[in-house]
């Protein structure tokens, strides 16, 4: 995901050196191209950068003046920049100048690379920039990181912070289009109060914020809420993107946190995903301990246990309605049997 890009690139910003090569790739174009123009901004002086700096565009870059512009040694200044946007259109023998100048930089020359690999592409063109060069990959957002992404990316990037329900809002309403999102965050920030940026401003501003959403109804579920989630499903399934199956992974999941957190709270949850590679869900740790001060350990295996088989159930053609208003109902039933033997 894009983060994780952008954590390095600011310690390369911080610690240097910007000398060598770069290659920046992934499908979030806009935000790729951005933390290039933020390399290629730290590692020229402003004094000099107009002598310094040559921009190339693979759709139009030539072998030739390619080549002329790797060769030039810095004018006043103790290193030079070539960038090459796009690299995916330059032509045969401009991708054999531009991986040669990769492999093996001239002294005082920094060279910047960016290209939307083609999908299923084995070329060995791009395996050359990735080897020859420091590697960043611009990803988009998986769509279970897209809150955690938005909090983050508006803290670190635009100055401020937003609070959950507004990131899930926005998530569901734009989806995992990473350059849109950002895009929605920028606008986002002449809202901010204090620094904070609500769920009430993102109803406002973002358009197609949905009146029910899958983290929200995920986390309904979670707190046992099932009344309010049986009223919310059919809205819920009338979006194109939702289905039983894609709903009951996440309860599957979400619930299986909850058992982590009832057997060693809030910092054995943020432990845990962060070994599973989800560190983009740590803001949820302290929501996943608070839901599970609901449950108990035998409860949970019992609600777990229903929710797999529901799934069986939706991927057998049953619709996905009833499978989901049949689990909700064992839920509450399970809920209600739970709270009378107590």
């Amino acid at each position: 995901m894009t983060l994780p890009a952008e954590r390095v690139l600011e310690r390369l910003l911080e610690r240097g050196p910007l000398d060598g090569a770069f290659y920046f790739h992934g499908e979030a174009e806009r935000l790729r191209d951005e933390g290039a123009r933020r390399l290629i901004d730290a590692a020229l002086d402003p004094s000099t950068r107009d002598f310094n700096l040559d921009i190339f565009h693979g759709d139009v870059a030539g072998p030739e003046e390619l080549a002329s512009a790797l060769s030039m040694p810095p004018m006043m200044a103790e290193r030079r920049v070539v960038a090459v946007f796009g690299a995916q259109h330059l032509g045969r023998k401009a991708r054999e100048v531009l991986v040669a100048a990769v492999e093996a930089p001239p002294p005082g020359l920094t060279v910047v690379v960016t290209a939307t690999v083609p999908s299923g592409s084995k070329a060995a063109y791009y395996k050359k920039l990735e080897q020859g060069a420091r590697a960043l990959g611009w990803s988009v957002p998986r769509e279970a990181e897209l809150p955690g992404w938005l909090m983050e990316r508006a803290r670190t990037v635009h100055g401020y912070d937003l609070e959950e329900e507004g990131a899930q809002l926005m998530a569901t309403a734009v989806g995992a289009e990473a350059d849109q999102l950002d895009a929605e965050l920028i606008k986002l920030a002449s809202a901010a109060i204090d620094g904070v940026v609500d769920a009430e401003a993102v109803r406002r501003l973002v358009p197609n914020v949905r009146a029910v959403g899958r983290w929200n109804w995920l986390d309904r579920v979670a707190e046992r809420d099932y009344g309010g989630a049986l009223e919310d499903l059919p809205r819920l399934l009338s979006e194109p993107s939702e289905s039983a199956v894609g709903l009951l992974v996440g309860m599957v999941d979400q619930h299986l946190y909850l058992g982590v957190a009832l057997e060693g709270g809030q910092g054995a949850v943020a432990r845990a995903l962060k070994e599973a590679g989800k560190p983009y869900l740590s803001w949820k740790a302290r929501i996943y301990a608070g839901q599970a001060r609901r449950w108990t350990p035998p409860e949970l295996e019992r609600a777990i246990g229903l929710m797999r088989r529901a799934d069986g159930h939706a991927k057998s053609g049953i619709p996905d309605r009833r499978v989901l208003e049949e689990l909700l109902l064992s839920l509450r039933l399970l809920r209600r049997e739970a709270g009378s033997a107590r």
